[in-house]
């Protein structure tokens, strides 16, 4: 029940991003690599940490409120523990998504953020039973300000794990 919530509300979420920003995925600046600093950076440094039982794909998407600034970054990376610290400037938010490739029942997928040296978000979940054809397996995150470590409050745009 748990996986079957989580997967509507991501669908949610996308949707409500695809929604925002136009669907301009395509057009927006894409790199396969998470990177150490994101438009100058300045005023906070996050660092995200991801634990997986299982090949999956980090993706940390950033933008600022009016849209003119969109990077969307990922890695695809095996299982193990990994860190990214990030040097970003204020008023940039976004989304973490930690996304399981090919679960297998009882993998585990965990990330953290934390932003000026404190635990902003941490979520976990592990896959109880086989994945069903179309539906995914990850753990997410919406971020209003990633410097100040704001989650988003927004209807239809909380993070997964998050309530309130």
């Amino acid at each position: 029940m748990k996986t079957l919530v989580r997967t509507v509300l991501g669908l949610v979420l996308v949707l409500g991003w695809w929604t925002i920003t136009g669907n301009m995925v395509s057009t927006d600046k894409a790199v396969a690599k998470i990177p150490a600093s994101v438009f100058g950076g300045g005023a906070a440094k996050i660092m995200v940490e991801a634990e997986t039982t299982t090949p999956s794909r980090m993706m940390i998407g950033f933008s600022d409120a009016s849209g003119d600034r969109n990077l969307e970054s990922y890695e695809d990376i095996p299982a193990g523990t990994y860190r990214w610290s990030i040097d970003v400037p204020s008023d940039i938010g976004g989304y973490i998504e930690l996304n399981a490739v090919a679960p297998n029942a009882g993998d585990r997928l965990k990330f953290r953020v934390v932003s000026n040296g404190k635990t902003v978000f941490e979520d976990s979940d592990q896959l109880e039973q086989p994945l069903e054809p179309g539906y995914a397996f990850f753990v997410q995150a919406y971020f209003e300000d990633y410097a100040k470590g704001q989650l988003s409050r927004s209807p239809g745009c909380l993070p997964l794990g998050y309530w309130g």
